[in-house]
């Protein structure tokens, strides 16, 4: 049975200033610029061997990453940090690899150590790989200054095939205390004063000597700020984060952790439909909305470092699903029309929520790479290698029963111009449904000068939301061969053309996403660097008005904010710096049944989202 449901769709051009616009007042809109690096991950610094290799890489991580420099022009962007790496301390003379305990271990911030060896394996990553290293804030020894140093001259001179990005110090300070790091009583104005202590020690000893720019660190490092208010934007720029650091100059970035849900801390019981639910991402990400919007009012970008869908280690059965893919892919979406600037997912050796197990588990599981990296293969083709794209959601009305919250969409946009459609629908569909799957229609009105014109489809799909294996973007395997190499494993081509009443009219199934280009297949013809627009990406700072790429300033206006931006940002009013995009979004929807109708399982309704 088809039911048609009347409606209207209406997709227009991006509205930009100077080739940006941003989102506003804690709503969603047209994002930033995206970084070729846009979509990363960050690797907990003991398990680092794991993934790089020891005497010699690690080829299925060189392999997988590989695959997204080479459909983006860039590899990834990676964080190597975590608390591992802000309690061990650095040895010179070790020679071997892996962490060590340390057998002279004085409390919480000195428990391992490590050697040279550390650097030099993150240089297997591939050729100018962008790195946020961690460096580390919670060791208080007599020799904590001189080991920051030794650390930081380590990093930059050991780093000859990759690029340093930026330097964060210190991990989540907002936990030093619940850690035993620092005494009760300790807060945000003394984590300010340590960092902007340990920022201008760094620069003045290492960066500047070497011809470094000032602003090459990210503050705040929080786990949440949420909890801790603290460690707001709006209050840190009042701390030594700014006071201490001719007003915010060194400060290149905010770094955020967040995890949409962590194992014996949040105050509910996950299941693979609940994280499936698109409303519940974007309610558990209210708070960091916010603080994107007051980082944008400083004029620097925000960054999320570290985050997940589960913390830390993920979940047997949700984590390494394929709904975990469509999980990833809608939150690189979403987050870059709140204002996030760059995504780092965790990953740990063990966790169910890696994109890839690099080495054989305790239960002798091999190496294999999971559902969730076909996200980030569907997110760098969609981004490509022209340093020129834009996201903007789309609004879908009309919705039928038992889809609230579970259908997505979104534009791409290419220097302006309306290049693809993203359709995401995260109704819970079982393998063991097999060719009983549900499928929507969602019809978009398009320019009027587009009647006619050809749209080629990519698919993310597997056999269901809780499928294992056999995922596949754009009709490429990245787990059959076993290395991370991509396997071409369907070569049917699928398109969708305009109508002359300029109605475009895209079919996904239940748990699937696809991504509609205009004219070609979506990275066939986008994966060449346009290296005039990457140039001028990569130099332009972010004052509100530039692409945000890397902050080379001070806080807006180079003078501490007043009382009323305080007031502002806490209101979400660093919207005045920003362009919201005008979309006004009709969309019809048709509710199709695939070869007989069935009655929907109860168990693939839509759940409310939790109260966060």
């Amino acid at each position: 049975m088809i039911n048609d449901v009347n409606a209207q769709a209406s997709v227009t051009p991006a509205a930009t200033t100077n080739g940006l616009s941003g989102p506003q007042g804690g709503s969603q809109g047209l994002s930033y610029t995206l970084s070729p690096s846009y979509a990363g991950m960050g690797i907990e610094p003991s398990n680092l061997f794991a993934f790089t290799g020891t005497t010699s890489p690690n080829q299925m991580t060189m392999n997988l990453l590989q695959n997204l420099a080479n459909y983006t022009g860039q590899p990834p962007h990676m964080r190597v940090g975590g608390n591992t790496g802000d309690t061990a301390l650095y040895n010179s003379s070790y020679t071997g690899y892996y962490f060590q305990p340390n057998p002279e271990t004085t409390g919480p911030t000195d428990v391992a150590y490590y050697g040279p060896n550390f650097f030099k394996v993150i240089n297997y990553l591939p050729k100018n790989t962008p790195i946020t290293y961690g460096l580390p804030m919670a060791y208080q020894g007599p020799n904590a200054s001189q080991m920051l140093l030794e650390i930081a001259n380590g990093v930059v001179d050991a780093f000859t095939n990759i690029q340093l990005f930026s330097l964060e110090v210190g991990n989540e300070p907002d936990l030093y205390v619940q850690n035993k790091f620092r005494p009760a009583g300790w807060g945000a104005s003394q984590y300010g004063t340590e960092w902007s202590t340990a920022v201008l020690a760094v620069w003045q000893q290492v960066l500047q000597p070497k011809g470094v720019t000032k602003s090459f660190f990210e503050a705040a490092c929080s786990a949440t700020t949420a909890a801790n208010h603290g460690y707001r934007i709006e209050n840190l720029v009042t701390t030594g984060v700014a006071t201490a650091t001719d007003n915010g100059l060194y400060v290149g970035g905010w770094n955020q952790h967040d995890y949409y849900y962590y194992v014996n801390v949040s105050n509910y019981k996950l299941t693979l439909s609940e994280l499936m639910n698109l409303g519940s991402t974007a309610g558990q990400f209210t708070e960091w909305t916010s603080q994107a919007d007051q980082a944008a009012t400083t004029g620097k970008p925000y960054y999320l470092r570290e985050m997940g869908s589960v913390g830390p280690e993920g979940l047997s059965g949700i984590s390494d699903t394929f709904g975990n893919a469509l999980w990833t892919f809608n939150f690189f979406l979403f987050a870059s029309t709140v204002g996030v600037q760059s995504v780092q997912m965790h990953m740990l050796q063990d966790s169910y929520g890696s994109p890839w197990q690099p080495v054989v588990m305790a239960d002798g599981t091999q190496p294999y790479v999971r559902p969730a990296y076909s996200a980030w293969a569907a997110m760098a083709q969609l981004n490509g290698a022209g340093c020129q794209t834009q996201i903007a959601p789309l609004t879908i009305n009309n919705i039928p029963n038992g889809y609230t919250n579970r259908l997505g969409a979104y534009a791409a946009y290419d220097a302006g111009n309306l290049q693809s459609v993203v359709l995401i629908n995260t109704q819970v569909a079982y393998s063991s449904q097999g060719q009983n799957i549900n499928t929507q229609q969602v019809s978009f009105s398009m320019p009027t000068n587009m009647a006619g014109k050809t749209f080629y489809i990519s698919l993310l799909t597997a056999p269901g939301a809780d499928a294992l294996n056999n995922t596949q973007w754009n009709g490429y395997d990245y787990a059959q061969n076993g290395d991370g190499s991509a396997k071409k494993v369907n070569t049917q081509t699928q398109t969708a053309v305009v109508g002359s009443d300029g109605t475009l009219t895209l079919t996904v199934r239940d748990s699937q996403a696809l991504v509609a280009n205009l004219g070609s297949q979506i990275g066939s013809t986008n994966n060449k660097p346009n290296s005039k627009a990457c140039k001028n990406f990569s130099t332009v700072n972010s004052t509100g008005t530039g692409s945000g790429f890397k902050a080379t300033s001070g806080f807006a206006s180079h003078l501490p904010l007043s009382l009323g931006a305080i007031i502002g940002i806490a209101a979400g009013g660093g919207s005045a710096l920003l362009i919201l995009l005008g979309l006004i979004i009709f969309c019809c929807v048709r509710r199709a049944r695939r070869r007989r109708a069935a009655k929907m399982n109860d168990s693939a309704a839509a759940l409310l989202p939790p109260a966060y």
